[in-house]
């Protein structure tokens, strides 16, 4: 999929590629009117006609939870025919980042992971 940083999707423009996942692309937005941050969920174009109705329904189901452990749903739209959610935009990065692919981790630092997910 073709970077959309510099694109604009509702009231946010996309400012810079966060990460790619298997069907979609996230990248950092910020509100034209507000200023603020958030993370713009954009699913990939080639899965819109078959994923469209999964992709509503991950965004209402998630748009219900609430924990300090779970990213936020904030919006949802589709903008010429690209879906995308706008969730809560969480600056410290991801798991990945801080811990790289093969590295041991000790159970101090495993410990405090599993119980934020157990808890979520």
């Amino acid at each position: 999929m073709a970077d959309r940083a510099g694109q604009q999707l509702g009231n946010y423009r996309l400012i810079r590629l966060l990460g790619h996942g298997g069907f979609a692309s996230v990248y950092l937005g910020e509100h034209v009117h507000l200023g603020t941050l958030a993370a713009i969920k954009v699913l990939d174009r080639w899965l819109i006609h078959d994923e469209l109705e999964n992709f509503s329904k991950e965004a209402r189901t998630i748009a219900r939870l609430e924990h300090p452990h779970i990213v936020r749903v904030l919006d949802f739209g589709v903008e010429g025919q690209v879906p995308f959610l706008v969730m809560s935009y969480a600056p410290n990065g991801t798991l990945r980042q801080r811990h790289p692919k093969g590295a041991r981790l000790s159970l101090d630092t495993i410990v405090p992971y599993v119980k934020q997910v157990a808890a979520a």
